[in-house]
């Protein structure tokens, strides 16, 4: 070897050495930090939950009975911390019932109490993953148990949403009756015990409709999720604003879905009676699931659902299109709203508003 390439070769590792000591001062120190404390955040993001959940069924006027929540704690099953967001949910009892939002991999446990003093309340699923006892059915169905809420005695079910579970799912009664036993067969759903379970895809990310180009956006740059429940002659709905620290809100029937302009919002249908119906909405186009094809308008059939993402940009009347439930007054209107909380209707461009 000539003594020029050695002395190149000494050079080189004069020179890893002191970038390794400034590396140790430096780098380790501030930039080191820095991607130790990044790499934290998404690990802590990426933690799995556990939904502690006291739900209570209640009988309200006009016939109607509701899921609410009396307490809802999230646990961190890494690090065990608890978080108290009871205060999310709205203090009156509402219809449809308390919207659950979980991830891929949180489990999910459901006290439910009967606080009506008669029948036997439950909740079944349609979507998370569970074992026989916590199907919400009686035994008579599915040849092991009752489970649901005695007067007396609370029930607790057990869902974990697991691989392949990420959607908006339907959950609802199916043990409550009013005759001489308190027992029925098919439950009472449809007389307001019937709710939804959003579980957000591990990789966090959902397909969406954005300027009319078919992409991916983060769950968590969602502004707002519109829970619609199409029964069989009104539309039941409720949001969850997440730029409000995720408050839900119940909107009643056939309700006014507000957006601010430019908000990605999400749209979960889900039916709840006995009927189809074709659901439409006018000035938005969204992506039919699993491809890039543009549609406005869904079929969706009992305990069915549907759900897309969208910008918040143009007006729209959303609808049942079948001309007895259109007529009969089955629509709501969706409206944009500028910065300072004004309709951005533009009367040329929402023209087809109905």
């Amino acid at each position: 070897m000539t003594i020029r390439k050695l002395l190149s070769l000494k050079l080189v590792v004069i020179t890893m050495t002191i970038g390794l000591v400034i590396a140790n001062a430096v780098s380790f120190g501030s930039i080191g930090n820095a991607i130790a404390q990044s790499n934290q955040k998404t690990e802590q993001r990426s933690h799995p939950k556990n939904h502690e959940i006291q739900m209570g069924v209640k009988e309200l006027s006009d016939d109607r009975i509701a899921y609410k929540i009396n307490k809802y704690i999230l646990r961190d099953l890494v690090d065990n911390s608890t978080t108290d967001i009871t205060s999310n949910y709205d203090n009156h009892i509402p219809i449809p019932g308390p919207t659950i939002v979980a991830n891929e991999g949180d489990k999910i446990e459901i006290t439910l109490i009967n606080e009506m003093g008669w029948g036997y309340p439950s909740v079944h699923t349609h979507g998370a993953h569970y074992r026989i006892a916590s199907d919400g059915t009686l035994k008579d169905l599915n040849k092991v148990s009752d489970q649901a809420a005695s007067p007396s005695q609370p029930y607790t079910f057990e869902w974990d949403a697991g691989n392949g579970t990420a959607g908006s799912w339907p959950f609802h009664d199916h043990t409550l009756g009013r005759n001489v036993f308190g027992k029925s067969m098919d439950g009472l759903e449809t007389v307001g015990l019937f709710s939804s379970i959003i579980i957000n895809p591990a990789n966090g990310k959902v397909d969406a409709l954005i300027d009319g180009i078919p992409t991916k956006v983060n769950v968590k740059d969602i502004d707002k999720d519109f829970i619609l429940f199409v029964n069989d002659d009104v539309f039941w709905g409720s949001e969850i604003d997440y730029t409000k620290n995720g408050k839900h809100t119940q909107l009643g029937i056939n309700p006014t879905l507000t957006a601010a302009n430019n908000s990605i919002v999400r749209f979960n249908i889900q039916s709840i009676g006995n009927e189809f119906h074709n659901f439409e909405m006018n000035n938005v186009h969204w992506l039919k699931p699993g491809t890039n094809t543009q549609i406005n308008s869904h079929l969706i059939g009992p305990l069915a659902n549907h759900v897309f993402t969208i910008k918040a940009d143009s007006n729209a009347t959303y609808f049942d299109n079948s001309k007895i439930n259109l007529l009969a007054g089955m629509k709501g209107n969706f409206v944009v709203a500028d910065n300072n909380g004004k309709s951005s209707m533009n009367p040329e461009r929402d023209a087809n508003v109905i």
